[in-house]
């Protein structure tokens, strides 16, 4: 997959910031996005190794001071190469306020989308690898089932023209 080794254009990544409230973005720090005052970044809490990233972090269009959110890499299961763990990604969700719903358009393995589940919130996904878009389905859809507090609702996927339903 050629295309996961080089950033998103540019002007997709601006497009994704100018419909949105407000706009997270992992690895924003490539991008050239507009000067923040916020971004979030996620200690990994690993020792030192110049072959391995100690954080990651995402700009945001949000007002106010930068977050950090400690949490070790070992501590989930990957299954997307720039997979981030659930707790982080319903932290960031936390720090927003109380959005309604949430849009991935990377969607990967679907951990935003499990975050929102969990969290109550609406979640809209965009994926455009199959084999991602499969394991982000089932991912969130275990999470639905088991998300008992939360009223259920019809949760309904589609990519490329194919409907699903669950």
């Amino acid at each position: 997959m050629d295309w996961d080794n080089k950033p998103p254009d540019g002007s997709l990544i601006q497009e994704c910031v100018d419909k949105g409230t407000v706009a997270v973005i992992w690895g924003g720090n490539y991008f050239n996005l507009p000067p923040s005052q916020c971004f979030f970044v996620w200690d990994k809490v690993q020792p030192q190794d110049f072959s391995l990233a100690m954080c990651e972090m995402a700009w945001c269009n949000k007002k106010g001071p930068a977050k950090m959110h400690r949490q070790s890499v070992l501590s989930y299961r990957k299954e997307h190469p720039t997979q981030k763990p659930v707790e982080l990604m319903a932290w960031c969700i936390d720090q927003l306020g109380k959005p309604s719903t949430i849009l991935d358009p990377f969607m990967g393995s679907g951990t935003t989308g499990v975050a929102a589940v969990e969290m109550g919130r609406k979640f809209i996904g965009i994926e455009r690898e199959r084999k991602y878009f499969d394991i982000a389905c089932e991912r969130i859809e275990r999470a639905q089932a088991q998300g008992q507090m939360f009223a259920p609702t019809m949760l309904k996927m589609e990519q490329q023209g194919l409907s699903f339903s669950a």
